[in-house]
């Protein structure tokens, strides 16, 4: 079986890079019963690298995952650009 699937991005030409990180805790009663971490990156315009830009021109498509997890209920979501990944209900924690 070949797999005839190519990449999006190539990291060679067009690097994924950083642009925020945040983790919390949060909770309707109790703050640290429910843990947020949110990464944010994006992918270069490989058009805007070709031409010698540097820097913020640079900037290409933007993401966002938000994971979140409940330590009380045991619900887990992770996000992608505010659309729903996955979502699962496991053990409450004891």
């Amino acid at each position: 079986m070949t797999n005839n699937f190519s990449p999006r991005y190539d990291s060679a030409q067009n690097p994924a890079y950083f642009i925020d990180f945040t983790a919390s805790s949060s909770g309707k009663r109790l703050s640290g019963t429910k843990r947020q971490i949110r990464w944010r990156f994006g992918f270069s315009n490989r058009e805007a690298i070709e031409n010698g830009s540097t820097g913020p021109a640079c900037r290409g498509e933007e993401h966002e995952v938000i994971l979140t997890w409940s330590l009380t209920s045991g619900k887990r979501t992770i996000l992608f650009d505010g659309e729903e990944l996955h979502y699962s209900m496991g053990k409450i924690s004891q």
